[in-house]
């Protein structure tokens, strides 16, 4: 039980924290006993993080959805918008997903916490940028997609990524980390999707202690969420997120080194 509640822990934080949710399952699942991840457990960790999108930012949903059932142009042109930034990690998911799952390795991990590293620490600073999501691009917000799809390589954060692509085209932090957490709907979705399609209902089951890991990723993702918001509000907090992605690289190369 506490080995699933330890992985709904990990998945919870490191889905939203800047500091990349593959690269901890792969290096954790190489140094502690952790619980395979079957279907079912899959799905409820991924269940577990779309609960922690949907609580984090429940009013900007909420109001979302009443401008979407209210016809509202806005509202349509920024769904448009989540699609089109979805578009390249979808096209790469499904051409490169096989040749990028064999490099879930420690080794690859680092480089992808290296790249990491990168991005938190030249991301724009607090007070750059202004720019609201209404005056996003349909250009702008396919190479926020880009960068989401670069991400698919272990150890390189989703929400480190894109909110640094959106952080760089002027988004203001808010908007930044919005637009990042809003993108990960369907990702997460998709991932879900794509497990119980290939476990066809099979390994699905109600188990308790598998609800447990799911609560505990969505309480962790909501905390993950305000934190993030909070730090990039201040930017001696977002780069402190490059050290800690920098000390785990250089220790991970370190092992991959010594073995």
């Amino acid at each position: 039980m506490w080995r699933i509640a330890l992985l709904g822990l990990i998945q919870g934080l490191t889905e939203f924290l800047p500091v990349s949710s593959s690269g901890h399952l792969i290096v954790l699942g190489r140094l502690i006993s952790l619980p395979s991840s079957g279907a079912q457990l899959e799905v409820a960790l991924h269940v577990g993080t779309l609960v922690a999108v949907f609580v984090g930012y429940r009013q900007e949903l909420a109001q979302w959805i009443r401008e979407l059932a209210a016809g509202h142009s806005r509202s349509f042109r920024f769904l448009g918008q989540l699609i089109v930034a979805s578009v390249p990690a979808a096209v790469v998911g499904y051409w490169a997903g096989e040749w990028i799952t064999q490099w879930f390795i420690p080794i690859a991990v680092a480089a992808g916490w290296g790249a990491t590293t990168v991005a938190l620490w030249l991301t724009p600073p607090a007070e750059h940028g202004h720019r609201s999501l209404e005056s996003l691009s349909w250009g702008q917000a396919f190479i926020i997609g880009i960068f989401q799809a670069f991400a698919l390589w272990p150890g390189l954060s989703r929400s480190g990524s894109t909110i640094f692509a959106g952080r760089v085209l002027g988004l203001s932090a808010d908007d930044a980390a919005q637009l990042s957490f809003f993108m990960a709907i369907p990702v997460i979705a998709g991932a879900a999707f794509l497990i119980l399609h290939k476990s066809a209902f099979s390994e699905l089951r109600i188990d308790p202690s598998v609800l447990v890991g799911m609560g505990v990723a969505a309480i962790s993702g909501v905390f993950a969420i305000k934190w993030v918001k909070h730090a990039l509000g201040v930017t001696r907090l977002w780069r402190q997120f490059g050290w800690y992605t920098l000390m785990l690289a250089l220790l991970t190369w370190g092992l991959s080194m010594a073995h």
